[in-house]
């Protein structure tokens, strides 16, 4: 489920987590009402604050060390689409074949649809939306919904520290 932390990306990730709690150390250094609210006493926003930075940084984490949805042999791409084998007998089989899609990269006998081969990866991903250097990871079937959440909070936390800084 989770790649090899000091793999690919290990520089960019540490850049990342570097970057953000420098930033959120310099909010709380400077002149900025972080700061101003914990010398009063006030612990709600600045604790709330480090709270979603460290939510942000747990699900780049999670997000760049999952796996996307990579299609690792002819095996894997058989989709069922979480439907049973009973299931699947019963649905009739038609007599025109099926068009199958070939890697051309890869070489996978059975791409499955929606599909694509991720250049960077090296690796067919189901539902591939894109390769993203941010997280030096694919963005596909298995991590799209995580990727979306941590955009939110990324942004809510970027936005929330330009207004302190403002």
């Amino acid at each position: 489920m989770f790649k090899n932390v000091f793999g690919t990306g290990f520089l960019v990730r540490t850049a990342h987590v570097i970057l953000t709690w420098v930033i959120t150390l310099i909010l709380f250094l400077h002149d900025t009402d972080l700061r101003k609210q914990e010398e009063n006493g006030e612990f709600l926003q600045p604790v709330l604050f480090v709270l979603l930075v460290l939510v942000s940084v747990l699900l780049y984490f999670a997000v760049s060390l999952m796996d996307p949805g990579f299609i690792l042999s002819d095996s894997d791409a058989k989709f069922t689409l979480g439907i049973s084998e009973e299931q699947q007998e019963m649905i009739p089989q038609t007599s025109k074949a099926l068009r199958q899609r070939r890697c051309g990269f890869c070489l996978l006998q059975q791409q499955p649809m929606r599909a694509k081969h991720c250049q960077t990866c090296k690796h067919c991903v189901r539902r591939y939306d894109h390769h993203c250097p941010w997280i030096e990871n694919c963005v596909g079937e298995r991590n799209h919904r995580w990727f979306i959440l941590y955009l939110g909070v990324q942004l809510l936390a970027l936005l929330w520290g330009l207004h302190m800084a403002w």
